[in-house]
């Protein structure tokens, strides 16, 4: 088979599923993550990992699952990578206001090294002090994950996008010249709530498409309002399109729809 080493990793990824050996599956997709060489050098010699079981709403699952497939990450090594973080200082979870139980909940696990988490497990009461709420251990794996796949939870000041990085300048340079991508998206949310614009069937990237691309991120303001309603309607959207939906998902969608896509 020929190829890049990334496009070998895949693959090997990939058969050891199809074999049923997914925890050699999921650590060649550790190396694969964001700075997944460097988790590799740091954690060498480590001991074994640990379940951590986090409780959530479905469909917030259901999007980090989706996104995580799509890109081709390893929720292990982003788990990780969130605990190193914070134990370097150099990052925390923004402070979550009251949010709205939107449907079912859910149970959404991670493997995470044992010896970070006893480290986390000894700073969790420092760390809430010193940031005047509270943080938890899942709290900082969630923040993180959704953070960096650009996966929406409604709460924060901003919606963060996560997205090939070509489309990303795309947008950005769209920006650029003037155009309020914020404005843009409100109003077709807004069409969107108002029934007098229907968002047409997204199509779906094959599964790993995008895992070799680099990614990059894109933050928008939308209303507060708006964004709710996005939460409120991705399900319902879901069923009606077939195809899962998300608020980040639908909010890319009208950003292409508008702005059309990179030159190649």
């Amino acid at each position: 088979m020929s190829g890049s080493t990334r496009d070998l990793l895949n693959a090997a990824a990939g058969q050891l599923k199809k074999d049923g050996h997914h925890d050699y599956a999921s650590a060649v997709e550790s190396v694969l993550a964001p700075d997944g060489w460097k988790h590799l050098r740091d954690t060498s010699g480590q001991g074994v990992a640990t379940p951590l079981s986090v409780t959530m709403d479905s469909e917030l699952k259901s999007a980090i699952e989706d996104a995580l497939s799509e890109f081709g990450w390893s929720k292990r090594a982003l788990a990780e990578q969130a605990y190193e973080k914070v134990l370097a200082g150099e990052w925390l979870p923004e402070k979550v206001g009251r949010r709205r139980t939107r449907g079912k909940k859910a149970v959404w696990q991670v493997d995470v090294d044992a010896s970070l988490r006893r480290r986390v497990q000894g700073e969790l009461g420092r760390l809430t002090e010193e940031a005047g709420y509270r943080i938890s251990e899942g709290g900082i794996i969630v923040a993180w994950v959704c953070e960096e796949l650009g996966v929406d939870r409604g709460t924060g000041s901003a919606m963060v996008l996560q997205m090939p990085v070509q489309l990303r300048d795309h947008f950005a340079a769209a920006r650029d010249r003037g155009v309020d991508l914020d404005a843009l998206v409100d109003g077709r949310v807004r069409a969107l709530v108002d029934g007098s614009w229907e968002l047409p069937r997204p199509s779906k990237a094959p599964k790993g498409t995008w895992a070799s691309d680099d990614w990059g991120k894109l933050s928008l303001r939308i209303d507060d309002s708006l964004r709710e309603a996005l939460h409120e309607m991705a399900p319902r959207l879901s069923d009606e399109l077939g195809i899962r939906v998300y608020p980040g998902t639908i909010v890319r969608q009208i950003l292409t729809l508008e702005l059309g896509q990179p030159a190649e």
